[in-house]
């Protein structure tokens, strides 16, 4: 490329090219270049929303290792289901916490990059979660510019908004928010996570999962790590990373210990009946799951909240 862009996360013109790919897909090689600022990995060039199609949610695109439309038809039968349940345990753990969102009404809860649909309908056959206060009943929106997203707001009855209609909403519309492996596939992930922030409730909390960087499984795999799918993958994050775009959208990082989301990533990555069948028997072993936790960083990768807003003190 004839000149090196800027970060795509804190805009300084202090990137340098890591590498380049070359992938069937696309006839022009990808280039990936890394903030010597901010740490931020980043791809060029972007592909179009317009890879999001059917073929992708069946895995018959250019990530093999999913299949959206067996989620959407029976998240149940599916690994994924683990995920599904560590994830609703994290939310159930932060509203039970004396500086979560106050309240008995209904916990106003948006899937940001909702993809199918899968977790809308596992969070919608549980009815309710959690909280300090009792349990109290989930009140479901998503937001995606994939090809199901027509289809889960016509078939399946779901609130599904388009990226102008989140917006134009109001500032601290949603207890929780999650953003499950999506990050990743913004290629400016700042202005998002801005967004993310102001719809939050002060005290609300965001549930975000993406590939670690920084891991020793990535450093030593270099762009030959699993998660550098160029095609889709555009922008990759380390904790110090997602630490700073946090702090610059006024969030604060929270550690939080993954289970399920662990469990999932690992049987994602089997690739065949027998290997899967191995896996579940390691994953008996808490050994097991600590190693593969560390080599790639799972649960390194803070999640975050909305501090609760500061009071104001009259003076006499």
């Amino acid at each position: 490329m004839s000149a090196t862009p800027a970060c795509r996360a804190c805009g300084q013109p202090r990137s340098r090219l890591e590498g380049s790919r070359r992938r069937p897909s696309a006839p022009e090689p990808f280039h990936y270049f890394r903030c010597a600022a901010c740490g931020f990995l980043f791809v060029e060039p972007v592909t179009p929303d317009s890879v999001y199609d059917d073929a992708y949610y069946d895995g018959r695109g250019v990530d093999p290792t999913v299949n959206y439309r067996a989620e959407y038809e029976h998240y149940a039968r599916t690994d994924r289901i683990h995920e599904f349940n560590d994830l609703l345990r994290l939310a159930t753990c932060h509203l039970s916490r004396s500086d979560a969102p106050p309240g008995t009404g209904p916990v106003r809860w948006l899937d940001f990059g909702c993809g199918a649909g899968g977790l809308l309908k596992f969070l919608r056959d549980q009815r309710t979660v959690d909280s300090a206060t009792g349990p109290r009943p989930l009140e479901l929106v998503g937001s995606d510019v994939g090809s199901y997203s027509d289809r889960l707001r016509r078939e399946d009855g779901f609130q599904i908004l388009a990226p102008g209609e989140l917006a134009a909403l109001p500032d601290g519309t949603f207890d929780l928010i999650s953003a499950i492996e999506v990050l990743e596939h913004i290629a400016h992930p700042a202005p998002v996570l801005r967004l993310l922030a102001r719809l939050l409730k002060p005290g609300g909390f965001l549930l975000l999962t993406t590939g670690n960087l920084a891991s020793p499984m990535a450093r030593w795999k270099g762009l030959d790590f699993s998660y550098c799918m160029p095609e889709i993958h555009v922008s990759l994050f380390s904790p110090a990373t997602l630490n700073r775009l946090y702090a610059d959208a006024g969030l604060v990082p929270e550690r939080v210990r993954y289970r399920g989301v662990l469990r999932f990533k690992i049987l994602k990555s089997a690739g065949s009946d027998r290997r899967r069948r191995l896996l579940r028997g390691a994953l008996r072993f808490p050994g097991f799951r600590r190693l593969v936790d560390l080599l790639y960083g799972t649960s390194a990768m803070p999640c975050a909240r909305k501090p609760l807003a500061t009071p104001t003190i009259v003076r006499a």
